[in-house]
């Protein structure tokens, strides 16, 4: 019976044992995962300083904002005063007294009526109250600074908006970058492992007696340029893993499974900028300046009107203040400024000419942007074009490397012929690759630019 608890105590204890080590195993792959474009926007999103920063100013705004509203609300404060003088205030009436004195036949107006030198307010007094005011109207000034503050809220999100975009932009170029650098490793190994199995036969011929000993030296050379050429490919992959690294805030990147997105232009130029001057947020931007400025031209105006408003007090205590019995007041006030020098009209035209420089500013960026548009298109075009001339040119690389290296087999070619058709075959591959990374950015460009950056990270 004890052997047999034993038995299944050990039992179990391997189950467990197990499934710690398979456990342990999912964690392990799952933290060496390969990172995809779209996770790493996140990763970006979440860590980059920058867009962090950007971030923290759009929250800055919106208490900005949230402040703004209350000038609708009354205002209650506290103020409390205590003063010294050098001198009680004083009235001395004892000269009167005596001129009554004597109309009335007193003989002794001192002695009968007193001391008429009265103390209106002692040399040490003080008081403390509450206040209230209340704005009633301000000639449209606080509704234009409500309205002004809700429209410089969401330039600040725009504005972020386009940081994000900015940064977004970066990523697609570094991260494809990282692409690139990595498919040019794989070739340029490619190139590596043929040419050192081509200087391994020639040195095997030429001791054979084969083919001479120039043939060999062809073969070491190219060797020693594809080392070098391999060596500085993982040189740059080094730089653009630092790059991706930096950029969305990890230590490390274990690997990226993201692949380059075929070249394939889906629709017209004219449908591209019609998007660009839609959605791009540059133009968003100049739009809500437009709308700042028309409401700056409204703060202007309201300072031809009065500003009316109410207050009130209510005194909490006093002290040598026997004159003041009054508790509290309330009252309204109104204020007319009615000539200033000519500062309102001079401001209001100043205000106008803001509005008209927003709207040049807004001609130009939508020519810029639609010149932009058709630059990133161009560059597609450009890489399609590339891109399906290289595939035909490296069908034929294939063949003539295939040839030249059964013709140095058969003793009928060189060395150095099997050299060259391995290195154009491995040139025109780099060349693709480029193409593809040069059509991607472009595109991945063009996508973020028109508000569709999410339908491009989903792509990849």
């Amino acid at each position: 019976m004890k052997i047999n608890i034993n038995f299944k105590l050990m039992k179990l204890s391997s189950v467990k044992i197990k499934l710690l080590l398979v456990l342990g195993f999912i964690t392990t792959f799952a933290n060496a995962q390969e990172l995809t474009l779209k996770k790493a926007h996140e990763l970006m999103l979440s860590n980059n300083g920058e867009a962090k920063a950007s971030g923290f100013e759009v929250k800055a705004m919106e208490e900005e904002h949230k402040a703004t509203k209350g000038l609708r609300l009354p205002t209650v404060s506290v103020s409390g005063s205590y003063f010294h003088l050098d001198n009680d205030i004083t009235v001395d009436l004892n000269s009167q007294r005596n001129m009554i004195g004597g109309l009335l036949s007193i003989p002794s107006p001192e002695a009968v009526l007193g001391d008429w030198n009265f103390t209106l307010l002692e040399k040490n007094f003080g008081f403390a109250s509450a206040n209230v005011s209340v704005p009633i109207f301000a000639g449209g000034k606080i509704n234009a600074a409500n309205k002004a503050s809700e429209i410089k809220l969401g330039l600040t999100e725009t504005k972020h908006l386009i940081k994000e975009e900015e940064l977004t932009k970066n990523l697609i170029n570094y991260f494809f970058k990282l692409k690139l650098a990595k498919e040019a490793v794989i070739l340029r190994q490619e190139v590596y492992n043929v040419i050192l199995l081509h200087n391994n036969q020639a040195t095997k011929f030429f001791e054979n007696g084969l083919i001479p000993e120039v043939e060999t030296l062809h073969a070491k050379v190219a060797l020693s340029n594809a080392n070098r050429e391999l060596l500085a490919a993982k040189k740059d992959v080094t730089l653009a893993t630092t790059a991706v690294q930096n950029l969305i805030g990890v230590q490390t990147i274990h690997g990226i499974s993201t692949k380059f997105n075929e070249p394939i232009i889906l629709k017209p130029l004219s449908e591209f900028q019609l998007e660009m001057l839609a959605e791009n947020q540059q133009l968003k931007t100049i739009k809500k300046s437009h709308e700042l400025a028309e409401v700056g031209v409204k703060v202007e105006q309201s300072d031809y009107f009065p500003k009316v408003g109410a207050f009130g007090n209510y005194v909490l205590g006093r002290e040598n203040l026997s004159l003041l019995e009054t508790k509290w007041f309330v009252g309204v006030g109104v204020e007319w400024e009615l000539f200033n020098g000519f500062q309102r009209e001079h401001k209001i035209k100043a205000s106008k000419y803001k509005i008209a420089q927003v709207e040049e500013f807004d001609k130009q960026a939508k020519l810029n942007l639609t010149t932009y548009t058709e630059k990133l298109y161009n560059t597609m075009q450009k890489e399609l074009e590339q891109y399906e001339s290289l595939n035909a040119d490296e069908a034929l690389a294939q063949k003539l490397k295939f040839m030249r290296t059964r013709a140095f087999e058969e003793g009928t070619g060189t060395s150095l012929e099997v050299i060259d058709a391995t290195l154009k075959l491995s040139e025109i591959q780099l060349h693709k690759v480029k193409a593809l990374y040069e059509y991607n950015v472009a595109y991945g460009e063009l996508m973020v630019l028109t508000g569709k950056t999410t339908s491009f990270l989903n792509q990849n």
